[in-house]
């Protein structure tokens, strides 16, 4: 049947586009683990290899199927020493899938206060992606598409999708590598697939746990009618919540997770079981409380204020309850919160951090006196991790009272804040260019010594963008510090500088660092250019190293252009139903014709303190799909 399909539908896309190249995919090295998209640039986020601590019949490595090794979220480790550093114990031990009510450090999961995770959570902000529905792009921009040509075009990967790519993801739900099984899963629901929520409904038995979650997130990102009622029995733990998944009991992360799922498109019921766990606070377990109050930021709905307000105001809950509620507000976005969150930067350590965030999203036009606040937290705040998220707050907010209080702050700043300052004002020039920025931040980068430093300023360079900022970027690309050069191959992407791609190109060709190669391959990715599809195919081709494989292929579908599913498909058939670079080509398949203008999870990793995240989120964004 798999070969039978992908031959089928590389006969069909020549009908759809031109042929961009021969398939076939890297073998798995021995990489263990999927990358998260999330977080792909961090180490590990479990030290040392380990996965977390997966109930009886859910081990193997993904690739090998065997019980061996760790479980279906091993973290990927890049190679690079900075990032490794400062990370607390393995979070195999974390109890992240035991479902108690105890709290947990975000060390637990790897995850610590630095631009890099930021980054990774918030990405998606700053990425435009392009979508099938989009007119094509070429080397030379935007296609001109009549009405007429777009409706046929779009039937044409239509009847690709019915006839070849559907059944293929279907069998695959059946594949013996849990990885595979779970991006499968995701995938159909991704593409409205008619069978795929009924698949998913099943896989909620699967003997991995976190392909049952998997399947919690595929229900979630589908439209189909039950698939939101099935999740909130769950989250409600209904009698049919505990009879779809066969125990007489379910834990909160499980409870959790569930509604975290339904509340991705905020469809049924969720938001009546929002309001019942958080009209009762006291009732349920802190972790549960708080996966609540994230799914009601998700939910973007004012209806849910006044019960977060409350939670947030209420010193009797945990700290990291309270974040969860004053993150939420945050993602909700309504600007009469203010006073809450400014409230909230005279409390403890998680509360403020939450609040330097979230006031990023609510306090819309830069309001003077919430800028003079967080220029106050910037400077003089006890907490790092609140100091370094109230910069990127300016950032976001920008104006020139943001940029000029930033710009002043980046005179003298400690060595910790140089990083998120250049971010703050990388932001303020994205959003309002003014020119003042990039040269400042090429004065510094040609003054800074700290690798990791310089790393951040790169990704700054990206997101100000622009000429100069690209003629400096090419300048690093080269630089003899494997840290400084990836992220410049990364930042070029950012700018979407119409010259970038023949640099990255060039480039990628010539560094076999896989850690270069991971972030340039993203890179392309994000230029939008259906040009570098035999780019991208030609490194999963030939890459030894699995990660790379997975980055390239992530890139492939953050491109939405069905000139890739022809080489993805060939892919699959080269590896076969298990590994590491099959589960990529089937997530990059997902993300291709995905509708939605971001991933997913994007939704649920950003505008939070990451470091005070409920067991349920971090068990999702761990997922990786």
């Amino acid at each position: 049947m798999m070969l039978r399909c992908c031959t089928a539908v590389l006969a069909l896309t020549t009908v759809v586009c031109a042929q961009t190249g021969g398939g076939g995919g890297a073998g798995n090295s021995g990489d263990s683990g999927v990358v998260s998209p999330f977080f792909p640039d961090v180490i590990s986020l479990f030290p040392g290899g380990g996965g977390p601590s997966d109930p009886p019949g859910d081990s193997g490595t993904p690739g090998d199927g065997n019980d061996s090794g760790p479980g279906l979220t091993a973290g990927l480790r890049v190679g690079s020493a900075r990032a490794n550093s400062g990370r607390a114990g393995n979070a195999g031990s974390s109890g992240l899938r035991s479902g108690s009510g105890n709290a947990r450090s975000a060390a637990d999961y790897g995850i610590d206060d630095s631009w890099l995770m930021w980054w990774e959570t918030n990405k998606f902000d700053f990425i435009e992606l392009h979508r099938i529905q989009d007119a094509p792009l070429s080397g030379q921009g935007r296609i001109t598409e009549s009405d007429e040509q777009r409706s046929r075009r779009l039937a044409q990967i239509r009847t690709v999708l019915d006839e070849s790519v559907l059944p293929l993801l279907r069998e695959l739900t059946e594949a013996p590598d849990p990885a595979v099984r779970a991006a499968a899963t995701v995938s159909l629901c991704k593409l409205q697939d008619a069978e795929g929520a009924e698949l998913a409904k099943g896989m909620l038995l699967d003997g991995s746990f976190d392909v049952r979650l998997a399947a919690m997130l595929a229900l979630g990102v589908t439209q189909a009618g039950r698939a939101s009622y099935q999740l909130v029995s769950i989250a409600a733990d209904a009698k049919f919540g505990r009879k779809l998944l066969k125990t007489s009991s379910l834990s909160d992360v499980l409870r959790g997770t569930a509604l975290l799922a339904a509340s991705i498109r905020s469809e049924g019921a969720t938001g009546m079981i929002i309001d019942e766990l958080l009209d009762d606070p006291d009732e349920i377990s802190g972790q549960l409380l708080a996966a609540a109050c994230e799914a009601a930021g998700l939910s973007r709905d004012t209806r849910h204020i006044a019960g977060l307000t409350d939670i947030a105001r209420d010193d009797s809950q945990p700290e990291f309850v309270r974040s969860t509620a004053l993150n939420a507000l945050g993602r909700i976005g309504d600007p009469a919160v203010v006073p809450t969150l400014l409230a909230a930067l005279d409390q403890g350590i998680e509360p403020r951090r939450a609040a330097a965030v979230a006031l990023g999203y609510t306090a819309h036009g830069g309001l003077s006196w919430v800028i003079d606040r967080l220029v106050e937290t910037v400077l003089d705040d006890s907490d790092a991790a609140t100091r370094h998220f109230a910069a990127i707050t300016l950032g976001r907010l920008g104006g020139e009272q943001a940029r000029t209080a930033l710009t002043a702050a980046f005179v003298k700043p400690a060595s910790d804040m140089r990083p998120w300052i250049a971010l703050g004002l990388a932001l303020c020039e994205r959003a309002d260019p003014q020119g003042n920025v990039v040269g400042l931040l090429i004065e510094k980068a040609e003054r800074e010594s700290n690798a990791d430093n310089l790393a951040a300023y790169m990704l700054a360079l990206g997101l100000a963008g622009g000429d100069e900022a690209f003629e400096a970027l090419i300048e690093y690309i080269d630089d003899a510090k494997l840290f400084t050069s990836s992220h410049a191959a990364l930042a070029l992407g950012l700018t979407r500088h119409p010259d970038a791609h023949p640099v990255l190109r060039k480039a990628l060709e010539q560094n076999s660092s896989p850690l270069f190669q991971q972030r340039a391959a993203f890179g392309l990715g994000l230029l939008g250019n259906s040009a570098v599809v035999p780019s991208l195919v030609k490194l999963i081709q030939k890459s030894g190293n699995a990660p790379v494989a997975s980055f390239a292929a992530m890139a492939i579908g953050l491109l939405g252009d069905e000139n890739a599913i022809g080489p993805l498909l060939q892919i699959i058939e080269r590896e076969g139903p298990r590994g590491v670079a099959t589960t990529y080509a089937v997530v990059a398949v997902g993300q291709l014709f995905d509708s939605d203008r971001r991933p997913a999870l994007s939704r649920l990793a950003a505008g939070d303190n990451y470091l005070a995240r409920s067991n349920a989120a971090n068990s999702l964004l761990l997922l990786g799909f």
